[in-house]
């Protein structure tokens, strides 16, 4: 066995072969880590999906007090609306599904009952 010079700096304790190794072993993860980068993706709401999780929402934050009764019929209202825009537009489509166009404008509408809801319960928040 070698002995080891204890004046020697901690990384000159080791053979030469095993820091070349852990080097290369190192730069090959690096490597592979690069080579397939990890894409954070969300869950994909269909509209249906949307309008269901929006009016749990509203009936959760009614139960909860933070929306209020007129605060939660307004938020239904718009709800209600949405899916009558939905009904129309399959209709006119003779009951193919939305086009992207439509989807993203149903979309559009969902966003802004859900910064709606969330403003009503900050209010209540900051009260």
């Amino acid at each position: 066995m070698l002995a080891l010079d204890e004046s020697r700096s901690p990384l000159m304790r080791y053979p030469r072969h095993h820091m070349k190794f852990a080097f290369l072993t190192t730069l090959a993860l690096m490597l592979c880590l690069a080579a397939h980068p990890v894409i954070a993706k969300g869950k994909v709401w269909t509209i249906e999906a949307r309008q269901a999780k929006l009016m749990q929402d509203i009936n959760d934050g009614q139960k909860a007090k933070e929306l209020t009764k007129k605060e939660s019929d307004r938020c239904r209202s718009d709800l209600a609306d949405v899916a009558r825009k939905k009904k129309k537009m399959k209709s006119k489509n003779d009951g193919a599904p939305l086009d992207e166009d439509q989807k993203k404008e149903l979309e559009g509408d969902l966003n802004s009952i859900s910064e709606l809801i969330h403003k009503y319960k900050l209010e209540k928040r900051a009260q």
